[in-house]
């Protein structure tokens, strides 16, 4: 479970990114996190990971994010829009990190890297942008931890890849996993989520399942969901 109540994060204390966000996002499903350019999304995903640190009540699986402990860290996987990169081949990265993660699946690794086609010999900073989104996707999903967070990660794809990243994304699904996953590419993310939360510079406009959505919008046409939304804040 991921809660936060009146979450707050600035780069500069005057200038708030994030603003009393509240949140309640059960187990077990996948995430769209959507919203407009600079609303947040990224930043949020950094609080919820520990790699910032956030004011207010939050928590990821029970546990604050702030204290950083050895189990939390085991249990979170987060994959920044922009990583920094090593002049090492995706194998050499990944004997550094088996060790950080008890759950460090090669299986899950291996099988990732051959349906994306990523040369496991190659070093990752030789790599187009589009491959190196996808080693460094299929190594986080090898960490296969109870919590995944992706900022942007279709970036730089072409269209076969992004197919193959929902089914690879679908396939870790269970009930004890949580995937969220920030996006301004709704279509990428189709028939994959089945939750949606929406962001504004106010906060969060809108998380529920698309179940309920189509309920109460008479659509689960999540662009059309998200015009609506954000319109009636304008």
């Amino acid at each position: 479970m991921i809660k936060a109540t009146n979450l707050n994060y600035g780069y500069i204390k005057v200038q708030p990114v994030l603003k009393k966000i509240c949140l309640d996002m059960p187990e077990g499903h996948i995430y769209g996190l959507l919203g407009r350019n600079g609303v947040g999304k990224s930043t949020l995903l950094k609080v919820l990971s520990g790699a910032l640190l956030g004011e207010g009540e939050y928590s990821v699986g029970g546990r604050d994010p702030r204290n950083r402990e050895c189990e939390f860290q085991q249990s979170v996987r987060l994959v920044p829009e922009n990583e920094a990169l090593h002049n090492i081949t995706i194998e050499e990265l990944a004997n550094v990190t088996r060790p950080l993660y008890p759950t460090f699946s090669d299986e899950i690794l291996l099988r990732a890297l051959a349906d994306f086609k990523v040369p496991v010999g190659q070093k990752i900073t030789n790599m187009s942008l589009g491959q190196q989104k996808k080693a460094l996707i299929s190594l986080s999903l090898a960490c296969n931890t109870p919590y995944i967070f992706m900022d942007e990660p279709t970036n730089g794809m072409d269209i076969p890849s992004k197919s193959i990243f929902r089914k690879l994304v679908a396939s870790m699904a269970d009930e004890n996993r949580t995937i969220v996953i920030s996006t301004h590419q709704v279509d990428d993310l189709e028939g994959l989520m089945d939750y949606v939360t929406i962001m504004e510079n106010d906060g969060i406009l809108l998380s529920d399942s698309l179940e309920n959505i189509g309920e109460q919008y008479g659509t689960e046409d999540i662009k059309e969901v998200f015009c609506q939304v954000v319109k009636n804040i304008e």
